[in-house]
């Protein structure tokens, strides 16, 4: 592994995996979330996040895992990817994430799973499953998750639902009336302004070890021209000028360096 220490550094703050601990948590991040945390709360169903390639959502889903998998009063479920051949084997994929061994048929594994659910809430718990890159789920999936909401009492959803996906989602689920009308919440991340892509450049580095701004702010400037506020683009400079630094010798990144770091990308 490269060797930061010379800029301060005792990881890479500019890693292109989805890390929790580096989810900067900007003003449109802190609505998103209380918006989704307040339904799951309240036990009412299904949220939506919708965003573009790269501004976050699997970070933002990585997050919310993070939050409800240390819940005692919560058994939570994730899947990254749903991409499944079939509704049953959606549905299987979803038990499987529970813990629930498959069945033979649809009907016995709704049956396995609605069971699960009910002993759940008799034990003062709840049950979140989040499903990020949603867009991949096609037609009959949809309608699956139409009927897992239809697992409730007379006061809450036995099962809470939160869907991330790209702007396709988006167009699905408006074909899919029946689930749509039951949406208790839905978000849209947008990319970061200039002072929210500072922040969240500064934070990273600060939680690789750094105190002190790695970046002059004309730096930060071509930063955010570049990639006009995608957190992923943003990374993606980042990791590219540190090697640049650190070989030219530099306590502190300049504008010459960053515009060369994104010449190399082109």
């Amino acid at each position: 592994m490269l060797d930061l220490s010379p800029l301060g550094l005792v990881e890479p703050p500019f890693s292109l995996s989805p890390d929790p601990r580096y989810f900067y948590i900007s003003l449109q991040h802190k609505a998103t979330l209380g918006k989704v945390t307040y339904v799951i709360e309240q036990c009412q169903g299904i949220s939506v996040i919708f965003g573009d390639v790269g501004v976050g959502k699997t970070t933002l889903a990585r997050r919310l895992f993070q939050i409800y998998r240390d819940r005692e009063d919560f058994v939570t479920a994730y899947i990254p990817t749903p991409i499944y051949p079939t509704e049953f084997q959606f549905l299987k994929g979803v038990c499987a994430e529970f813990g629930l061994s498959p069945k033979r048929s649809k009907f016995a594994q709704l049956d396995a799973l609605e069971d699960f659910l009910l002993r759940v809430f008799e034990g003062g718990k709840n049950c979140l499953l989040i499903i990020d890159e949603a867009q991949g789920l096609v037609g009959p999936q949809f309608e699956l998750i139409r009927q897992l909401l239809n697992f409730e009492t007379n006061t809450q959803k036995l099962i809470q639902i939160v869907l991330l996906g790209q702007n396709e989602l988006r167009n699905k689920l408006r074909l899919k009336r029946a689930l749509d009308s039951r949406i208790a919440t839905r978000s849209t991340i947008e990319p970061l302004d200039p002072l929210d892509t500072t922040n969240m450049i500064n934070f990273r580095v600060m939680v690789a070890g750094r105190r002190d701004p790695l970046f002059t702010d004309e730096a930060l400037e071509v930063i955010y021209d570049f990639s006009k506020g995608m957190p992923r683009d943003v990374c993606v400079v980042g990791l590219n000028v540190l090697p640049l630094a650190l070989v030219d010798g530099v306590g502190i990144i300049g504008e010459d360096l960053v515009r060369r770091a994104i010449e190399e990308l082109s």
